[in-house]
């Protein structure tokens, strides 16, 4: 057979089989996602041309009518294709050849018996290895134009169309926009620009991106030399003595002085002398023409000298000597931006692009800003989109002249809401949200792009150290692999030895043995007290060795736990369990037998006789699924213990049926066991909960193994302990995130499905995917900054 069909975790695994089959020059027919992962059809390339004749030994077909397909639904600016054949053209593009020559030969005999009849025009010959090129050409170029596009075109009257709006409106410039609606959430696709949630999302995406101080003192408690920096006329000397009263506020006048370098601008020494002589420090004028250098060494004894320095145009050629003045004095001097929020975005982005580049040519690093004039500006949109796009960090913000009443520290919540509060028509802003944003130049363009997948990435990485217990620890492991294999499990033991357990509420037990295929075990993985599932995985062979040694060990670190089993119990786990005295459940096949008024049943017999319990509505492999439970009171054979026969332990058998809501297929029938410690109702509600998880958490073992085949190929050769504790962490933490209903899963599922160019419906597997893209992301961007430092 010609054609062959690869599936595997991911495109990469599944191109890595082609060309293992295949060869380099393996033609690809198609490619697919599908429940199994990524389906590829190929074909040898000395098979297709075998199998496609040259031009001049083709032989026109009859011709037969046919339906021409639909065109295809291209974005913007991207021509139809010519006229193709029926879908499934490329699936049976091997084959057509064939029935090519049999019509051929069809006709002729037709034409040698029937009565002569008009001839039509000869069909031209069709070259299938020309049209096959030319398809896939298409296809590639349709691919790199929407993965240079970040979201798709929104309509005015759709949720996207209706937060862009909202926030051209408040200011923000066309790029960020469609970098955070990228990452818009599914559940928000019809929301308005009233609704809570999606105001609320709008508001966390912006305050995720927007660089502040998490505490407003440590500029001032870091000491050091300041040097503001920043246009003419916006607030520099002001802000100085605002500056140098927070920091007699705190620490007294001792310590600060202030220096005046603005021997341009008359009275300028003397506006700093008055302030000076209020707040009772020292104050320095630099005569033109001095060194700098020399100043400060007078003034090595202060703590902490802020430079008031000359107010330039950005367009001022001066500038990177001023900027070189400063970096070139000998001490270490820390640069601070001022940046007019009453400025038009357009000068503001030319400011900061010109002074970092100056700081730069200079050998400095111009990272910190002070907003001024916030009480003068309609809009804080324009000066809150610089500071994200070019990752300024806000200190303060300045509203007034009084010193020091008018300098407040920066909120990230509180700018971006009193910024879309300010939404309002501007004869400024265009009301067309459908409008392309204007073209630039390639390379400015990939830039933003990067940029942008960067800030994404740090906002879902901040929120997955935040609110996933064990995430951080994970991401230090991940950073092992590019260790040499021969020092990865020393150090991930010492990486774990410095980390000592989270408190854990529920322990899910893996399946004694490898799993199906694999030749590992499924590590145990825990939940904390309020049932979230823990990425910190403990691997199965450096546990204690048997069932009961492993009860114990798990009871020393955890004594109030409770306990997910894969299976039925044995006889001795039983009885340790029984000891232990806590709730535990285990998943139990139909056959396993169990003891119903003094007889052997199997679990699928005793199914009929079963009381109703409840009905719960809960996810079950990324589906929707309707969970009918009934209940019975039923015993397991402790086995003998000194000699002495324990009988059967009492406990309880659960029947499920599991409805899927979306398929409608026949429903599935589940059985567990479990023992509760506590009483009546109370106890069984515990074990429903129990259940519960387990139901929830039965997709861990092939999330695992499809991380274990993904890691192959993304990462170095890693050693076994290593790669294990990697795929059980990162299937935890995929399941985690896919089942998590807060506000912040909402974000992030969003924000790693803009990140790996994915539409797929909501799942586990797609979360894995994803996560995995990201860290690997995460790698390329710290690779290239690393580099990039080493340039300037």
């Amino acid at each position: 057979m010609s054609v062959r069909r690869f599936v595997g975790a991911n495109s990469r695994e599944a191109m890595r089989q082609v060309r293992a089959a295949l060869g380099e020059d393996a033609l690809i027919l198609s490619n697919r996602t599908t429940a199994e992962g990524v389906e590829i059809l190929a074909m040898a390339d000395d098979e297709h041309q075998r199998l496609v004749p040259e031009p001049a030994a083709v032989q026109a077909p009859v011709a037969r009518p046919a339906p021409s397909p639909a065109p295809l639904d291209l974005p913007p600016g991207m021509r139809q294709p010519p006229s193709l054949p029926p879908a499934g053209f490329a699936a049976q593009r091997a084959a057509a050849y064939q029935r090519t020559q049999e019509d051929s030969a069809a006709a002729a005999a037709v034409a040698a018996t029937a009565a002569p009849q008009p001839v039509a025009p000869a069909a031209p010959a069709v070259d299938f290895a020309a049209l096959g090129e030319l398809l896939l050409g298409e296809m590639q170029g349709m691919r790199e134009l929407l993965n240079r596009q970040m979201t798709p075109a929104a309509s005015a009257d759709s949720g996207a169309g209706r937060l862009r709006q909202l926030l051209l409106l408040a200011g923000f410039g066309v790029h960020l926009c469609d970098e955070i609606l990228a990452a818009l959430p599914a559940e928000l696709g019809n929301a308005t620009v009233n609704d809570p949630a999606a105001r609320a999302w709008l508001e966390r995406q912006l305050a995720a991106r927007l660089p502040v101080t998490d505490d407003d003192n440590d500029l001032l408690d870091a000491g050091g030399v300041l040097a503001l920096v920043g246009p003419t006329g916006v607030g520099k000397t002001t802000t100085t003595a605002k500056l140098a009263a927070r920091y007699v506020m705190r620490h007294g006048s001792g310590q600060v002085a202030l220096l005046s370098t603005d021997s341009y601008r008359i009275g300028a020494h003397e506006q700093l002398r008055i302030y000076g002589r209020l707040l009772g420090v020292e104050v320095q004028a630099l005569p033109a023409e001095a060194a700098l250098d020399a100043v400060l060494a007078q003034l090595a004894g202060k703590r902490l000298v802020i430079i008031d320095t000359i107010g330039m145009s950005q367009r001022d050629q001066r500038l990177i000597g001023q900027i070189a003045q400063l970096g070139g004095a000998g001490h270490a001097v820390r640069l601070m931006l001022l940046l007019n929020a009453a400025s038009h975005g357009d000068t503001l982005e030319e400011v900061v692009s010109t002074y970092q580049r100056a700081a730069r040519a200079a050998g400095s690093r111009l990272d910190d800003c002070i907003v001024t004039k916030s009480d003068e500006a309609a809009r804080l949109g324009p000066v809150l989109d610089i500071l994200i796009r070019h990752n300024l960090r806000l200190h303060y913000l300045s509203s007034g002249q009084q010193v020091p009443e008018d300098l407040h520290p920066a909120a990230a919540p509180a700018l971006v809401r009193q910024a879309l509060a300010a939404s309002q028509v501007s004869p400024f802003v265009a009301a067309d949200t459908t409008a392309p944003s204007a073209p630039g130049p390639r390379l400015e363009a990939l830039s933003r792009g990067l940029l942008g997948h960067g800030r994404a990435m740090a906002a879902a990485l901040d929120s997955l150290r935040r609110e996933v217990d064990g995430f951080a620890l994970l991401e230090a492991a991940w950073q092992l692999a590019a260790l040499p294999r021969s020092l990865q499990g020393e150090r991930l033991a010492d990486l774990l030895a410095a980390s000592p357990p989270a408190d854990a509420g529920l322990l899910l037990w893996g399946r004694t043995g490898a799993q199906p295929g694999q030749t590992w075990q499924m590590p145990l993985l825990t939940f904390d007290a309020q049932g979230r599932l823990q990425a910190r995985p403990w691997l199965a062979h450096q546990l204690p060795a048997g069932a009961t040694a492993r009860l114990e060990w798990a009871a020393q670190q955890w004594p109030q736990a409770e306990h997910l089993l894969a299976a039925s119990p044995e006889p001795a786990t039983l009885r340790a369990l029984a000891a232990q005295g806590g709730a535990w459940l285990a998943a139990a096949k139909g056959n396993s037998r169990v003891d119903y008024l003094g007889e052997r049943y199997a679990l699928q017999t005793l199914a009929e006789i079963a009381m109703p319990q409840a009905s719960l509505a809960c996810r079950y492999r990324s589906h929707g699924v309707q969970l009918e439970l009934s209940l019975l009171d039923v015993g397991l054979d402790a086995g003998r213990e000194r000699g002495q026969h324990s009988g059967a332990w009492p406990l309880q058998a659960w029947f499920g049926q599991l409805h899927d809501l979306d398929s409608g297929r026949p429903p599935m029938q589940r059985f567990w066991l479990a023992s509760s410690a506590m009483p009546g109702e109370q106890g069984l509600q515990q074990q429903q909960d129990l259940l519960l998880r387990q139901l929830q958490s039965d997709d861990l073992a092939s999330l695992a193994g499809r991380a274990w085949l993904s890691l192959e190929g993304l990462l170095a050769p890693l050693q076994a302990e290593l790669r294990l504790f990697l795929v059980a962490g990162l299937a935890a933490t995929a399941s985690h995130l896919e089942r998590a209903e807060g506000d912040w899963a909402m974000d992030v599922r969003a924000q790693l499905l803009s990140l790996a160019g994915g539409r797929r419906q909501r799942s586990a597997q797609q979360q894995l995917d994803a996560l995995l893209h990201l860290l690997a992301a995460r790698d390329t961007f710290r690779q290239v900054a690393g580099s990039a430092a080493g340039v300037y």
